[in-house]
């Protein structure tokens, strides 16, 4: 059995805002939710193999979809995880039903630099919902930052490919390890710049989930593997530039990704990170535990 800290699903693609710097490339994704009967196979063939602290049902945006309470019912009886998380933008609170609260464990909200009036209006929610449900627990992160997550254009350096690759606290501390459809990936990225970016695919970065000895063995080899993956010669990892958080259109964040990697990486940072073991991406101003 492989114990990892954490396996993530996107059950929406799609997202009611449109980050700058979001990581997953969600500004490129149309209106899409995630495949329930593929993904619900795949993790039952999963758990023979796998076991972790905690399952993550994000997006895009996992409010905006309609079936999230049947998604959380599904996969607390696949019992992959201990426990059940559902990181929001906050926007969309109300969407989540008491038949989802009292049956997961976390909600992990990103406050991306509201106005006063909403930040109110989560922290209010928050209070609310935690009296009621006390098992819940109901974490606010107040961002202030995104970092720069992508180049189109390949690195073709395969040194700071590496070093990059070693720094990433996405796939190397915090484990977020990622199923989609039929297959286990790394990291949120590594699928998304499959989908994304041309001559990439599934197959070159992640591992297809089949129910054999010989699927565990290369499951192991994959997600503890030191070497770096194809789609990371696109990827920023958690050392691009760090900017003011922004909404922006798909044709300008394609326009931000267009730029070499030499302009969007901190380069500096990617240093103190391999140094120091930093954990921190600096991007959060605030941590509010309810």
């Amino acid at each position: 059995m492989i114990y990892i800290e954490s396996l993530e699903l996107h059950v929406s693609n799609h997202c009611n805002l449109s980050c700058r710097g979001c990581s997953h490339l969600t500004p490129l994704e149309s209106p899409c939710f995630i495949d329930l009967n593929t993904t619900l196979a795949s993790l039952k063939i999963l758990k023979e193999y796998v076991h972790c602290k905690v399952i993550r049902l994000l997006g895009g945006e996992p409010t905006l979809n309609p079936n999230l309470y049947k998604i959380v019912d599904e996969i607390k009886k696949i019992g992959i995880a201990d426990e059940i998380s559902i990181p929001t933008n906050g926007i969309l609170l109300h969407k989540i039903s008491d038949d989802i609260l009292k049956n997961v464990n976390m909600i992990e909200i990103s406050n991306y630099n509201y106005s006063s009036v909403k930040t109110n209006e989560i922290i209010n929610w928050s209070k609310t919902i935690k009296k009621k449900y006390k098992h819940l627990k109901i974490i606010i992160y107040m961002y202030q930052y995104f970092r720069e997550p992508y180049s189109y254009i390949k690195n073709t350096d395969t040194i700071q490919v590496q070093k990059i690759y070693k720094s990433c606290i996405v796939a190397q501390k915090w484990q977020c390890f990622n199923v989609y459809e039929d297959y286990i990936f790394k990291c949120p990225e590594a699928m998304a710049l499959s989908k994304n970016i041309e001559n990439e695919s599934f197959s070159k970065n992640g591992v297809k989930i089949i129910n054999s000895k010989k699927f565990e063995d290369e499951l192991k080899k994959y997600l503890f593997n030191e070497k770096s993956l194809s789609a990371c010669q696109y990827c920023l990892g958690t050392t691009g530039k760090l900017f003011p958080i922004e909404q922006t259109t798909k044709e300008k964040y394609k326009k931000y990704a267009n730029l070499p990697m030499k302009d969007l990486i901190d380069n500096q940072f990617l240093e103190e990170c391999l140094k120091n073991d930093i954990g921190d991406l600096k991007t959060v101003r605030e941590v509010i535990e309810i």
